[in-house]
């Protein structure tokens, strides 16, 4: 089975990982390691935000409506005011969200391009679960 994640710009595959071990070389695989703690602490930010159910929870909210206001957050996630508080002034503080005030009582929060693509990682890890689950091939 030939799985592969691939990252696409333009036309030009930017990034191409094959989804099993023993499609990398041991080289690449350190590479990619390297580069992956080296980035460590700004990857373990976005996956506390995303790990948080009321958190991920308002970024699907965001995702849908694209234009969130705090009281709509409140009440689709059912959280109080200091949990929603708390958990987008962890996304505007990760970049993960813009915090945008359009008269002084009326802020309006949209998922930034990192927010939503962080947001669309999480698909991705759930589509690559169903497929290995539905072609399981035990060793």
């Amino acid at each position: 089975m030939d799985l592969r994640v691939q990252l696409i710009k333009d036309g030009k595959v930017l990034l191409d990982l094959p989804l099993q071990p023993e499609e990398w070389t041991r080289e690449e695989l350190a590479q990619e390691l390297d580069s992956l703690i080296g980035n460590l602490t700004r990857i373990q930010e976005i996956h506390n935000v995303l790990s948080n159910e009321t958190r991920f929870r308002m970024m699907c909210e965001m995702a849908r409506s694209s234009d969130s206001r705090f009281s709509e957050l409140m009440e689709k996630v059912d959280a109080n005011q200091k949990v929603v508080s708390e958990s987008l002034r962890r996304m505007v503080d990760r970049s993960m969200i813009y915090r945008v005030e359009r008269h002084p009582r009326e802020v309006h929060y949209l998922l930034s391009r990192l927010g939503f693509a962080s947001f669309i990682t999480c698909l991705t890890m759930r589509r690559i679960i169903e497929e290995l689950d539905n072609n399981d091939i035990s060793p």
